[in-house]
């Protein structure tokens, strides 16, 4: 008797549609899909402009070392601190991928600033770990969020901070936080759109 009852309503469920009931569609088809497209830099960068028109890179008073005012090349700033576990972590995978990206054609200088609250602190470091590449360090970490915010950040983003500029010196793509192996193929539009 159970077996004819589940019978019935599997019948009956099924001829739905010839009683002019249309069943609701199935996941799969109810499912809009689209191609991916693969990694984009404006799927990448937190702030991305377009050509020329994001802001001129100024940079902040530095102690211990200094960046180029300008360059021919694009330029790759990676913003980090002593005591950030994902920025010392991500040091090594920046230098390959800048090796990398020259060997494909797309030469870029890569830089270090440290937003350390003292010279101290740094050359502390340095002497522990003596491979840190050459790093400047923020004159007055308090001015941080105004540099941030002027490439287009919010003004107090998590580190590390990366800034891509063009070579016209316009900044192209700012991000917050770490890049994993992952996000290469993404950096890579970012320097080849």
């Amino acid at each position: 008797m159970k077996w004819t009852l589940l019978a019935a309503i599997a019948l009956f469920a099924c001829d739905e549609k010839k009683a002019g009931n249309e069943p609701p569609p199935s996941r799969v088809n109810a499912a809009k899909t689209e191609a991916k497209k693969g990694p984009t830099a404006e799927g990448f960068c937190d702030v991305h402009f377009a050509g020329d028109s994001g802001p001129k890179l100024t940079l902040p008073a530095l102690t211990g070392g200094s960046l180029p005012a300008t360059s021919k090349s694009w330029r790759w700033i990676n913003v980090w601190a002593t005591w950030c576990k994902p920025c010392l972590e991500e040091m090594p995978r920046l230098a390959k991928w800048r090796d990398q990206l020259g060997a494909a054609g797309h030469p870029i200088e890569l830089a270090f600033v440290s937003v350390d609250e003292s010279d101290a602190d740094l050359a502390a470091h340095r002497k522990e770990h003596p491979d840190t590449p050459p790093s400047p360090r923020l004159a007055d970490p308090k001015k941080q969020a105004d540099w941030f915010a002027a490439v287009g950040l919010d003004g107090s983003p998590p580190i590390p901070v990366h800034i891509f500029v063009a070579p016209s010196g316009h900044v192209r793509c700012a991000r917050a936080g770490g890049v994993r192996e992952t996000d290469y193929a993404a950096i890579e539009k970012v320097f080849t759109e």
